[in-house]
């Protein structure tokens, strides 16, 4: 069983934890890691896109941000963030490597696999700048079905039309992309 830290609103633990399902059957707010991975190819921005697993319990087989994960019960956003990266997409990089990009505060009803879905999260999102190719990424199988590089744009065009197959908040990206070109 996962355990999470309940937040408040302003991104700090009350000292309470709860387990993972419960979290998304009633809403508890609790905390994850964002991680848009990038690179610069012939003068224009590429992102890494995962594509989810088609058993995740939430946002199956859809293209997602390059790495994301929740905060474990008394872990802190950077080694989550770390962890993730190492899981994920098996890559070893140093916390100085991560660029914080915002905190920003999520919540979202759906309907996956048939049950009700609430994700209430205060997420830390980061950027990365990596250059490889998909096929040199050890990606975790349970989580991730594909990789594929993207163009910026397009990727933002996609996500503004509402394309079902990514499930990248359109307002989320926009900021992460203004701190990628600006850096």
């Amino acid at each position: 069983m996962e355990y999470f830290d309940i937040y408040n609103e302003n991104g700090t633990p009350t000292g309470k934890t709860i387990e993972r399902t419960l979290a998304h059957k009633d809403g508890i707010l609790h905390a994850a890691v964002h991680i848009y991975i990038y690179r610069k190819k012939s003068g224009k921005y590429e992102i890494l896109l995962q594509k989810r697993a088609d058993d995740k319990d939430s946002f199956p087989s859809c293209y997602d941000t390059s790495c994301a994960g929740h905060v474990s019960a008394g872990d802190s956003f950077i080694s989550t963030a770390l962890k993730e990266l190492g899981e994920e997409l098996g890559l070893k990089v140093n916390p100085h490597d991560l660029i914080f990009a915002f905190d920003q505060l999520v919540e979202k009803k759906n309907i996956f696999h048939g049950k009700p879905f609430i994700d209430r999260e205060f997420n830390k999102v980061y950027i990365l700048n990596y250059d490889a190719p998909e096929a040199s990424f050890t990606f975790q199988r349970e989580e991730i079905s594909a990789l594929k590089w993207m163009d910026s744009e397009s990727l933002l065009k996609e996500l503004e039309c509402k394309n079902p197959e990514y499930c990248i908040m359109p307002e989320t990206y926009k900021k992460a992309l203004a701190k990628i070109k600006s850096e």
